[in-house]
């Protein structure tokens, strides 16, 4: 068998890709015992596949004492993608201790793959109040980062901070914030602070965030998610048209019914009023059927073929 220094060795030195993998594993295997000259290869590898396999068998064998010299190495190695795998490494050693060295990359690195990284570490550590504060960072993608974050850990604590970034001028860091409602209102069920973000987020000037306040309408359901989406029909953008049509379906309120036979009946683009007619459909209500019927008989073609669709998939009628 290899001693522990030539199978670090073969991490950085040798051309087999899988003879690196093999000396990787075994390091993991032999465990604790092979720490100290990982931290020094992590450390002083002349080579950046030796210095970033070593922070991957750090990260599998999990030794708390490996944070410190990760952490070091995020802040300071010249190579991205050690520093990618270092943040990683932290993530899958699990200690709490790192959180603070993640938060500096998240901040102050220039790859956006180590800042993503870290972010992803964040989140998988249940650091919220950690990502709460960078909602305060000067860099709109720390920011944005962080809103997703935040979202995927369903942090109710950080819907009013949220809500605030609704007024960035950053685009992407307000199409996040919406979506971030949507999430909240999927799992913690509806809530009033966030609907009423939702609703400033459809009086916003970019169509992007608008489509996503619609999306996220959608996971909300009930009257008042209906009637925020009804008035988007008439947004200037076609693409929030599209997007409100296809949510009053998702929402199912019957209150849609007569504004989406208009839209099917109108002047629209042809796709609009398409899905308008499987919305139709989605509401699941009777009076529907003739106004399909109708649609069947006398629409354009994209309009016709969801108009059938719709009858025969939910009202199972046969046209």
């Amino acid at each position: 068998m290899d001693s522990i220094s030539e199978l670090v060795h073969k991490l950085g030195h040798s051309d087999d890709y899988f003879e690196r993998q093999k000396a990787a594993w075994a390091l993991v295997k032999i465990g604790d015992e092979t720490i100290d000259a990982l931290f020094e290869a992590l450390e002083n590898g002349e080579f950046s596949d030796l210095r970033y396999k070593a922070a991957w068998v750090l990260g599998k064998i999990g030794n708390p004492k490996a944070v410190e010299p990760l952490a070091k190495s995020i802040q300071n190695d010249s190579d991205y993608v050690v520093r990618e795998w270092c943040a990683a490494a932290l993530e899958t050693i699990g200690d709490t201790l790192a959180i603070p060295y993640l938060v500096r990359a998240m901040q102050n690195d220039s790859s956006k793959d180590v800042r993503l990284r870290a972010s992803v570490a964040l989140r998988n550590l249940g650091a919220a109040e950690a990502l709460m504060g960078l909602l305060k960072a000067s860099e709109p993608e720390t920011r944005g980062m962080a809103v997703t974050g935040l979202a995927k850990l369903k942090c109710e604590a950080a819907l009013g901070g949220v809500a605030c970034l609704l007024a960035d001028d950053d685009v992407e860091v307000r199409r996040r914030c919406t979506a971030f409602m949507g999430d909240i209102i999927s799992q913690q069920g509806v809530d009033s602070q966030a609907i009423e973000s939702l609703a400033k987020a459809l009086r916003d000037s970019e169509p992007t965030v608008r489509t996503e306040a619609l999306k996220s309408l959608g996971k909300a359901r009930g009257e008042q998610a209906c009637r925020l989406s009804l008035s988007a029909l008439k947004d200037e953008d076609c693409s929030v048209r599209l997007t409100a049509v296809t949510t009053l379906g998702e929402i199912g309120n019957v209150a849609a019914l007569d504004p989406l036979v208009e839209v099917m009946f109108g002047q629209d683009e042809e796709e609009i009023r398409a899905w308008a007619a499987w919305s139709l459909g989605e509401l699941g209500d009777a009076r529907a059927a003739d106004h399909l019927m109708k649609a069947y008989k006398t629409c354009p073609m994209e309009v016709m073929k969801k108009a059938k669709a719709s009858l025969e998939e939910i009202f199972g009628v046969k046209v």
